[in-house]
């Protein structure tokens, strides 16, 4: 078998990607890769499909697997309830197939919670991936077998091993095919650094998630096919990406530690811990989807409190009334928009946005004010390569030119199974 455009034995000269040609990719295995990975693994009982992925892409999906095999589709697993992963079940249920729908006991509440809060959700996706509107399934293929922290399962003669770990959710797992030394690791390896802050979802689990990679790294596994990017080959390789994953993030959460219990406060603590440098040149650990600031916010959501340690903000004034009383201070919302315009023309989006921000709701209607928005969020739409960040400085210049009667700027982002814009 060549070597597949999506398959690397060296993962730390390799050029990360998320799309490729659907193809058996290892012995008795089926990749296809768009954006998700859905791999289907031929067992003696029959498929094993590993992350159905998008409800859009079902067809296609179900397509490429049948023109690839014939056998009855036996077990389909969710690594996790996001809906990249655990949404393209369709094509196979309605053509009567009947599979076994494995995933942790928390993908149940998971898919409740994502019905009561359906429109929550679909406004997070338009901001998050700059759709053109609102975007967030509706319809469930409810898991029909659960586990809380591990499950095996006997396909004929091939042994097959579900294990729990909390990481960019709290219903996650991995697989282990010891008889092949498969592992597949769902998200807890993506080709970026770990998604384990983003700023708009629910509690992310960055210590769980390097016990995790570090409990698979022991394994001795021959293939790690993750949830999105290269599938990686040769146990050097697989304990290198799975390692190095692991320690990007105990750097992170030792110096998070280390200044909560030296009495820091949130801000000092978000400014102070930075990314280990080297690492994060890694191919498989560059900041392009998720930023690392977010995963220290993170950490202190889960370890301190909402609370930021401005006791202004634990029972604050609105946005409103606090850039109102700025802009009197200034002595008038012009003051406040020069200000932005000077630090903008000096390169300092940063305080530059902070102003817009205070003459914008000081004076909403003020189109002045709209316009110095809309420019500073176009520059750090510009200057940041997350596209979580991407994603909310996008919506915030977008209110500005809505508020200017423009156009929008609207891109497809990759989650939802189009080429973006999304650099990397």
């Amino acid at each position: 078998m060549s070597e597949h455009a999506m398959l690397t034995t060296d993962p730390l000269h390799a050029q990360p990607r998320v799309w490729g040609e659907a193809a058996q990719i290892a012995p008795d295995l089926f990749m296809y890769p768009a954006f998700v990975n859905t791999y289907a693994l031929k067992t003696p009982a029959g498929l094993l499909v590993v992350d159905p992925g998008f409800t859009h892409a079902a067809g296609a999906m179900h397509d490429a697997v049948r023109g690839w095999s014939d056998a009855r589709l036996h077990t389909a697993v969710y690594t996790h309830g996001h809906v990249d992963h655990a949404f393209g079940l369709r094509a196979f249920l309605k053509g009567g197939e009947t599979p076994e729908i494995i995933a942790q006991e928390n993908c149940l509440p998971r898919f409740r919670r994502y019905a009561m809060t359906h429109g929550w959700n679909a406004r997070i996706n338009q901001r998050q991936f700059s759709l053109p509107e609102p975007n967030f399934p509706r319809h469930f293929d409810w898991p029909t077998l659960t586990f809380r922290d591990a499950l095996s399962q006997r396909l004929g003669t091939l042994e097959v091993e579900y294990r729990a770990a909390r990481g960019e959710t709290d219903d996650a797992l991995w697989v282990w095919v010891p008889q092949h030394r498969y592992l597949f690791t769902g998200d807890l390896i993506i080709w970026q650094a770990p998604n384990c802050g983003n700023p708009q979802k629910v509690q992310r689990y960055p210590a769980e998630w390097a016990d995790a990679l570090e409990t698979m790294a022991g394994l001795d596994a021959e293939y790690a096919f993750p949830g999105h990017g290269l599938v990686i080959k040769g146990g050097a390789a697989v304990r290198t990406v799975l390692t190095d994953t692991a320690r990007y993030l105990r750097f992170i959460i030792d110096q998070v530690l280390e200044l909560m219990n030296q009495g820091c406060t949130p801000e000092q603590i978000f400014h102070a811990v930075e990314p280990d440098v080297e690492l994060s040149t890694r191919p498989y650990l560059q900041a392009n989807y998720d930023h690392p600031k977010f995963i220290v916010r993170n950490l202190l959501r889960l370890w301190g409190g909402w609370w930021n340690g401005n006791a202004a903000d634990l029972l604050p004034e609105s946005h409103e009334a606090q850039a109102g009383e700025i802009a009197e201070l200034a002595g008038g919302v012009g003051a406040l928009i020069a200000r932005g315009r000077a630090r903008l023309d000096a390169g300092d989006s940063k305080r530059a946005a902070h102003l817009a921000e205070w003459a914008t709701r000081a004076a909403p209607a003020n189109l002045d004010a709209q316009r110095l928005k809309r420019d500073v969020y176009a520059r750090r739409l510009a200057e940041e390569p997350a596209l979580m960040a991407q994603g909310i400085y996008r919506a915030a210049m977008n209110d500005a030119r809505r508020a200017l009667g423009e156009a929008t700027e609207s891109t497809i982002g990759l989650v939802m199974g189009h080429r973006s814009e999304r650099p990397g």
